[in-house]
């Protein structure tokens, strides 16, 4: 085929194919001699890669078991290399250590787990635009992002940086925010403490929420002063059907200086009967509500020279275990009627009855009319115990006390404020390891005015609440707190 290749129209064979063909075979071999200098005398490349990949296979049918191990080899990094890419955004060491440094500034911090199928939230769309938002929503699958209040003003909205996991987009809400936050003066640096790092977990792996004394002032308004031994905390939040559940650890002081005492554990789900009062409290002790009241200086100060409450006896009041209930008022001055129900040592009944005859004292002389009526039993019928009741000069009861008998080495004091002491409703109950039990219906308190424009909308609509706490906060550790809100 070569020689016939080589053959041109401008080459005759006047004689046939004699006279040529012993030119034409002396010039075939003449180029399967060039054709065999040229080549090499071993196989191609392509040869070498075939032979190679037949001789793999042949070994690896003889050796099922080190086929299978060089698959998973070769298989597994190749899958984590290609989901590493799809991952959504999130901060590693470094950026956490970022989103420490500004959650010390910071007097509320909230974090959310994105859901993708949603809508696109408004603050994005307003910190990123209405065409960039979309797009960085879908591309941040189920990441966690965070709104950060500094001191004043709009929120700002934290993002994982999506090029660099180890830093932070800061949106803020105008030049002036942003402007304010790179002036502030550095913070010492220093590492988390093991109950701060337990919130930067929290923060980092789905909702919670972190607050700070001006951060809860801020939403709990005129019920700050109740609220004073919470004033920092760290809750992870979970949506549960109709129920949000939030855990968690409380404190009366910064976290960096506590121990990390109570352990982790998952909340039970608990009943939530139909709750007759507007709030039901029971605790071990009056000291987690009005602690930091009594302690007050200034109010201090007016219990002990108007209402003669020495500090001695606001010491045993604050120990006292109690119960507290919110009650509705049809009618009268009042809107709902409180009473409190303290278990005292017999020995501290003359302390008590002195400080009463003061409070007494005060109220003759501010035009209040005093009476005995008898105590109502849970029956509705009228006791053995006398109540004292305070009326108003239109003749309406503004409130009262009650001492009843000693009983192995207590009396209880029953102190009413709205309405006539009385003993018709059963206390709540503490269960288990409960320390504090609390039940209310956050949307009549709402009503009230008790819960303030501040707090979340979802708490204030919600028909019902559940609060415990399994360990009070104490000097050097932090209580843990349990909630959960019916949301329907």
């Amino acid at each position: 085929r070569i020689c016939a290749s080589r053959r041109t129209p401008s080459q005759p064979d006047p004689g046939g194919h004699g006279s040529c063909a012993s030119c034409l075979r002396q010039r075939c071999r003449d180029l399967s001699l060039n054709d065999r200098m040229e080549r090499p005398s071993t196989p191609s490349r392509f040869n070498q890669v075939v032979v190679l990949i037949a001789s793999v296979r042949r070994q690896l049918g003889l050796h099922p078991c080190t086929a299978l191990l060089l698959g998973l080899c070769f298989f597994l990094p190749a899958l984590l290399l290609g989901t590493s890419s799809l991952k959504t955004p999130s901060l590693n060491r470094r950026g956490t250590a970022e989103l420490f440094e500004i959650s010390r500034r910071a007097r509320l911090v909230q974090s959310f787990e994105a859901d993708p199928a949603a809508p696109v939230p408004k603050l994005w769309q307003q910190r990123l635009g209405a065409s960039e938002a979309p797009d960085r929503w879908a591309r941040h699958g189920r990441g966690t992002w965070w709104l950060i209040w500094l001191d004043d003003g709009e929120p700002l909205l934290a993002l994982p940086s999506a090029p660099h996991s180890s830093a932070l987009d800061l949106l803020f809400a105008d030049e002036l925010h942003r402007s304010s936050f790179d002036q502030l003066p550095s913070l010492k640096r220093r590492e988390p403490s093991a109950l701060e790092q337990r919130c930067l977990r929290l923060l980092t792996s789905g909702s919670a929420v972190q607050w700070q004394p001006s951060g809860l002032a801020s939403i709990s308004g005129s019920l700050f002063p109740a609220l004073a031994s919470v004033s920092h905390g760290c809750l992870g939040v979970a949506l549960r059907g109709d129920r949000l559940m939030a855990e968690g650890p409380v404190a009366s002081s910064p976290f960096a200086a506590l121990q990390v005492h109570h352990p982790e554990r998952q909340a039970n789900f608990v009943r939530f009967d139909p709750p007759s009062a507007y709030l039901e409290l029971n605790s071990v002790s009056l000291q987690p509500l009005l602690g930091s009241l009594f302690n007050n200086s200034l109010f201090a100060q007016q219990l002990d020279s108007r209402y003669g409450l020495p500090k001695q006896l606001r010491d045993v009041l604050l120990k006292a275990p109690v119960l507290v209930r919110l009650d509705a008022l049809e009618g009268g001055r009042f809107q709902a009627a409180i009473q409190a129900r303290l278990m005292l040592a017999a020995g501290e009944i003359d302390m008590t009855k002195r400080s009463l005859d003061a409070v007494a004292t005060a109220l003759l002389k501010r035009g209040f009319q005093r009476v005995e009526r008898p105590l109502l039993s849970p029956d509705g019928r009228p006791s053995n115990h006398v109540a004292v009741v305070w009326l108003d000069p239109q003749g309406h009861p503004q409130g009262g006390w009650s001492l009843g008998p000693a009983l192995r080495g207590q009396v209880e004091l029953l102190l009413a404020l709205g309405d006539a002491p009385n003993l018709r409703s059963n206390p709540l109950k503490r269960m288990g390891q409960q320390q504090l039990r609390l039940r209310a219906r956050p949307d009549q308190l709402a009503r009230l005015g008790w819960l303030g424009p501040g707090w979340p909308r979802v708490v204030g609509k919600a028909p019902q609440l559940e609060l415990e706490m399994t360990a009070l906060p104490k000097q050097q550790q932090p209580g843990w707190l349990r909630l959960q809100l019916d949301v329907r």
